[in-house]
């Protein structure tokens, strides 16, 4: 697998919470704060990281971020919902606790803390790096090759799964069918052109791609 590692300042972590009460956090809600620093190095976003990469690994392939189940506007039915996500993001997002780019995070944060008031629209710029993520489902498999009865030659296309998974304006995931030509060259699938065949050859695999909130791209490939 190959990944583009962010580069990440150095900077001491923020500690609001105690860790047990940071362990019992949804984990979609650490993807959506890792992801957008960069996957930074701690202990949950490891944890994260491992989760949003076995979502797109086969079988089932599932939404690698699912918002839907990060409680942004649902109560946590604790005492300092606040807290709890204060200290998630504190702890997940450690090298940018004290940079300018941490009022970010804290925003997000404490939109996640809002409780049964919150009303959180992604809408925003804030929030593309969610609507950056895609997801690639392809088993093709295409040799040019005459007819049965050796009348014209055709493109035999035993194997033609090529689907594009993405997310929309609030974070609603849905697939849709994609040209393999348009497929991004870091999937290496080395297919090519074959007489009747716009990308003859064998490739099996899901990929998934992202831009964090710095603008930095990445990406994880799983052939099987």
């Amino acid at each position: 697998m190959s990944f583009a590692k962010p580069i990440i300042p150095v900077a001491f972590s923020l500690a609001i919470a105690p860790a047990s009460t940071v362990s019992a956090h949804p984990i979609d809600c650490a993807i959506l704060l890792c992801l957008s620093g960069g996957w930074p190095a701690s202990a949950e976003c490891t944890a994260a990281r491992a989760e949003f990469i076995r979502r797109i690994t086969p079988w089932p392939i599932e939404p690698p971020l699912q918002i839907w189940r990060c409680p942004m506007n649902a109560s946590f039915h604790a005492e300092t919902p606040g807290e709890r996500i204060w200290s998630i993001s504190a702890t997940v997002l450690p090298a940018q606790t004290y940079t300018p780019q941490a009022a970010v995070m804290r925003d997000m944060a404490l939109q996640l803390a809002g409780g049964r008031r919150a009303n959180v629209d992604i809408s925003g710029p804030t929030y593309d790096f969610v609507r950056s993520i895609k997801v690639y489902d392809i088993d093709w498999y295409a040799w040019a090759g005459e007819t049965s009865n050796g009348e014209r030659e055709v493109c035999h296309r035993p194997k033609a799964r090529k689907r594009l998974g993405s997310y929309g304006v609030q974070g609603d995931f849905d697939w849709a069918v994609m040209d393999i030509t348009a497929a991004p060259e870091w999937l290496n699938m080395n297919l090519y052109p074959d007489g009747p065949c716009e990308a003859a050859g064998r490739f099996r695999g899901v990929g998934v791609e992202w831009t964090d909130y710095f603008g930095q791209h990445g990406f994880e490939l799983v052939r099987y």
